[in-house]
């Protein structure tokens, strides 16, 4: 399951749902401190940070894909935006 960002550049609104319960694992990309930033759920250093939200929502897309997890992208305020299914 996923849910697209618009991409007429607006804002992206909050998904209404929790989809995480139980998961073995996942990948997140994030906003935090002027930058965008791609981690594992259980790290808190990010194996890759920039300022292009974009390059990192695809950084982060493509490292779940490889560990077969789910990828979370939350927005600047913290929710989640999108959750991409391990494929």
């Amino acid at each position: 399951m996923s849910t697209t960002a618009p991409a007429d550049s607006q804002p992206r609104a909050a998904a209404t749902q929790e989809p995480l319960a139980g998961a073995d694992g996942f990948i997140e990309t994030y906003y935090r401190d002027g930058g965008w930033h791609s981690r594992r759920h259980d790290s808190e250093s990010p194996f890759s940070s920039g300022e292009d939200e974009l390059d990192q929502i695809a950084l982060g897309s493509q490292v779940a894909r490889w560990n077969r997890l789910p990828h979370i992208v939350r927005t600047t305020t913290g929710s989640i935006a999108e959750v991409l299914d391990a494929c």
